[in-house]
């Protein structure tokens, strides 16, 4: 139990990581923020398929996989990401660390199990811009910060050898912070609105995996997982305030007061989202998949923090995937016992801005490393592309370099020997 409990303690000193701001980007300033994947790098480096599952690896965005692991599970995932962002007139760079994910996935006699916490969804963009007025100028800055975190708790029952079905809960929370500001040119004081919203709430996925063995060298696999609809509870609050540039004291403060128009508690959509996905593979040897995303978004709305500029629609996806091994049962050739990892996705957005729908186009790999036992370290990289320069809008290119670990053990089996 101490491997637990130094696990569990990790877990919680870790959680405040999260908090952090992991992506800069201005599309992250609609909806609840930009969407994190929920999964592990072995599955985001296959382009993010969750229909894929094994043994030895917990998939956390399918639990109907965890009928399917025989070991005990520690995960954890980081990355570093460069983004890359281009308009009409100017290009910057940002650089970012973050924790993607932390994990617990345990096998009994019956059923497996897990937990954890990753992040759900993250703001983070620092926009200026100038507007010439008679002889000076005035600016107007654009900001937000924090984000979305998921804890959530799995659990996966096989029905059969070969199906088994599951669910999640996740406990939702976070903090949503906006500004938006303006001053002279030459004039040290300047007017700044925030709206601020700590948000929390449940919300519930239901999943179903099938793998069909066609004979002793092959497998299909079949996936499909449901979100339903869920609601977010956000205490909001808006100040208005002067502040000094120079000196970054505040000169006059006001809080306005939301109960008069209702927007003091408001309620958000988690939206209704369905996932399919079918695969084939080769024993130990190799995989591809094909999998389909939908995100019901089109009805989303923040009644406290509106854009007049965004609108939304369903957001689809569509991924392809796989790994091969050269040679699993190698004693001579580590390579040989690799496992390499690709994967193409496609996505239309839900965000569509100034009546520009947005859309993503990404690829990635990835090497399956064998450490000692049945551990593995997965690392790879991903690039991806969205936006556009043109109609006032921004197109961002994204490099992300990701690891994961996958630590096994095997628990809740008496051991012969000691």
């Amino acid at each position: 139990m101490n491997r637990v409990n130094a696990f569990l303690f990790l877990l919680l000193m870790t959680s405040p990581l999260f908090a952090q701001n992991t992506v800069s980007s201005p599309y992250s300033a609609t909806g609840l923020g930009e969407r994190s994947f929920n999964g592990t790098q072995a599955t985001r480096h296959m382009g993010g398929l969750d229909v894929f599952t094994d043994s030895i690896h917990a998939n956390l965005n399918n639990p109907a996989s965890y009928g399917f692991l025989k070991f005990t599970t520690y995960s954890i995932g980081i990355n570093y990401t460069n983004h890359n962002l281009t308009s009409n007139s100017a290009t910057e760079n940002s650089d970012l660390a973050s924790l993607d994910y932390l994990a617990v996935s345990i096998p009994t006699k019956r059923f497996s199990f897990g937990f954890g916490i990753l992040p759900f969804t993250s703001v983070g963009y620092r926009i200026e811009r100038a507007t010439q007025l008679s002889n000076s100028d005035i600016y107007n800055r654009y900001e937000g910060r924090g984000g979305l975190n998921q804890a959530y708790f799995s659990i996966g029952v096989p029905i059969t050898p070969n199906i088994s079905i599951g669910s999640t809960v996740n406990y939702n929370f976070g903090n949503l912070f906006y500004r938006t500001g303006q001053y002279l040119e030459g004039v040290d004081n300047g007017t700044f609105l925030t709206n601020d919203s700590t948000i929390s709430g449940l919300s519930y996925q239901f999943s179903v995996q099938a793998n069909i063995p066609i004979n002793t060298k092959y497998t299909a696999q079949a996936m499909f997982a449901f979100q339903p609809n869920g609601i977010l509870n956000a205490q909001n609050s808006r100040v208005f305030y002067t502040q000094s540039l120079s000196r970054q004291n505040i000169i006059d403060f006001a809080e306005i007061d939301l109960s008069l128009s209702g927007l003091d508690q408001t309620n958000l959509d988690l939206s209704e989202t369905r996932r399919y996905g079918l695969g084939l593979g080769k024993n130990k040897n190799w995989f591809f998949g094909v999998q389909y995303n939908l995100i019901k978004s089109a009805t989303f709305k923040n009644e406290f923090f509106n854009r007049k500029n965004v609108s939304y629609r369903d957001a689809k996806k569509w991924a392809v995937g796989g790994y091969f091994i050269p040679n699993y049962s190698s004693f001579t050739s580590f390579w040989s016992r690799v496992v390499y990892r690709f994967g193409l996705r496609t996505e239309q957005m839900s965000t569509i801005v100034n009546n520009i729908p947005l859309t993503e186009t990404g690829i990635s790999f990835g090497l399956g490393l064998p450490l000692a036992g049945l551990s593995n370290a997965n690392v790879g990289f991903e690039i991806s592309q969205r936006g556009q320069k043109d109609s006032g809008l921004i197109k961002e290119t994204i490099v992300a370099l990701r690891l994961g670990l996958s630590l096994n053990d095997i628990w809740f089996i008496k051991r012969k020997y000691n």
